[in-house]
């Protein structure tokens, strides 16, 4: 943990069903007096205070089973992403991947992650897509990068100076810029993952399918209730209703 970021002193969390579509009320408890709060769903940054007082948040309805976690931080660090301080790996169901960019990459391009739910058969509709290299982001000038080793008037392959980006994902000496990509996968079982690159043009790329073994939680029970009770024998029959 750092000075700016804590999930120490947190507690009492608690998630309560809103009416539909609203989703979820997450609420908790926290020491941290005087800094703002994040909400972190599967390890990314879902949400932040507008105060330091407010100690509530409105959770959209999930496709998947969902791990939380709250965290403390400085005002003005509020709108940064801590997912890679938070204690603990990735849950167990969760499906985490980081692309590196490259000049090879079209300005504009994005990333699709695919999957088959389980089934053996991949679906079409991407389960997660981010923006690969979104087209208002620069690209690395002449001498900002391994000498010519890019395009014509680009250094390296667009990738920043040592201590710019993600450490070690570029050539020697230099970093580069990763862009993360998860998805929670509702579905037990083995999954198979492919990764597909689209041009602005609509060109596509897809990478070699890798496979991924998720093992969410069981579903609640959507209901409880008790059906006989036997005073002779002391038990209780309970009637259990399935999500």
């Amino acid at each position: 943990m750092t000075a700016a970021f804590t999930t120490d002193n947190i507690d009492r969390l608690q998630a309560m069903p809103l009416d539909r579509p609203r989703g979820w009320e997450v609420r908790f408890r926290s020491g941290n007096a005087g800094l703002h709060h994040q909400l972190y769903v599967n390890g990314r940054l879902a949400d932040f205070t507008d105060t330091p007082q407010q100690r509530a948040f409105i959770l959209p309805e999930q496709p998947a089973p969902a791990a939380l976690c709250v965290a403390a931080v400085a005002a003005a660090k509020r709108r940064t992403d801590f997912g890679a301080l938070l204690p603990g790996d990735a849950p167990a169901w969760v499906y985490c991947a980081e692309i590196v960019q490259n000049l090879a990459h079209p300005a504009g391009s994005r990333v699709e992650l695919l999957t088959d739910h389980a089934t053996g058969e991949l679906d079409e509709t991407p389960a997660a897509v981010r923006d690969l290299w979104p087209a208002s982001s620069p690209r690395w000038g002449f001498g900002e990068s391994a000498f010519a080793r890019g395009g014509f008037g680009y250094g390296g392959v667009g990738a920043p100076g040592l201590g710019r980006g993600a450490f070690g994902a570029g050539p020697f000496g230099m970093n580069a810029e990763t862009v993360p990509l998860t998805t929670a996968l509702a579905e037990p079982g083995t999954h198979e993952i492919a990764l597909r690159t689209v041009s602005p043009d609509g060109r596509t790329v897809d990478a070699e399918p890798t496979a991924f073994e998720a093992a969410p939680p069981p579903a609640p029970p959507a209901g409880l209730s008790a059906v006989a009770y036997d005073p002779q024998t002391d038990t209780l029959t309970l009637r259990i209703e399935e999500s």
